[in-house]
């Protein structure tokens, strides 16, 4: 029951980052909140090997991109991107010229190099800090960084003028 206690007090902040990484890293909602449930659960069994808990938000992020790569490496002849999943998964408070917009987005961001894709997922969805997202991702902290540069670069040349506004107050 302690563990439990402890292990909910430390992720109950982190969730909504972590859920966004997962719906944003994940092709649909129900594939989202697989690897959401996936990370939680791997995370909690594990719990009792973490040292650090100032290291929670990494050790979750991490189990969770480990997850993701698992996934794609078991589904590689999978289908494609489903529009009507994403826009399920699109916030309903905005209009839905934006959300057009963002799902559109959302495709082509998913266009993108798997380190790319998932450093800018990482840095402006999840709001990870660079060191966190160079201890997920492996390499130095110069190349996460020209990971978010490329990504963002090659993003916006693949959008149109009303998408780069869009990203543009999300970026």
């Amino acid at each position: 029951m302690i563990k439990q206690a402890e292990f909910m007090k430390l992720y109950e902040p982190i969730h909504q980052r972590l859920s966004n990484y997962c719906r944003s890293m994940a092709s649909c909602r129900a594939d989202a909140e697989d690897l959401l449930n996936d990370t939680a659960l791997a995370a909690f069994e594990q719990f009792d090997k973490l040292e650090d808990a100032s290291a929670f938000a990494g050790y979750l992020f991490t189990i969770a991109s480990n997850l993701f790569k698992k996934q794609i490496r078991r589904k590689k002849f999978r289908g494609n991107y489903n529009e009507k999943e994403a826009l399920l998964i699109a916030d309903l408070n905005v209009d839905a010229e934006t959300r057009t917009e963002l799902s559109l987005i959302m495709q082509k961001i998913d266009m993108l190099p798997n380190l790319q894709r998932e450093a800018l997922i990482l840095f402006h969805i999840s709001d990870l800090p660079l060191e966190e997202i160079r201890k997920i991702q492996g390499g130095s902290l110069s190349a996460v960084k020209q990971r978010i540069k490329r990504g963002r670069e090659r993003l916006m040349q693949m959008l149109t003028e009303k998408q780069r506004q869009v990203v543009s107050l999300i970026l």
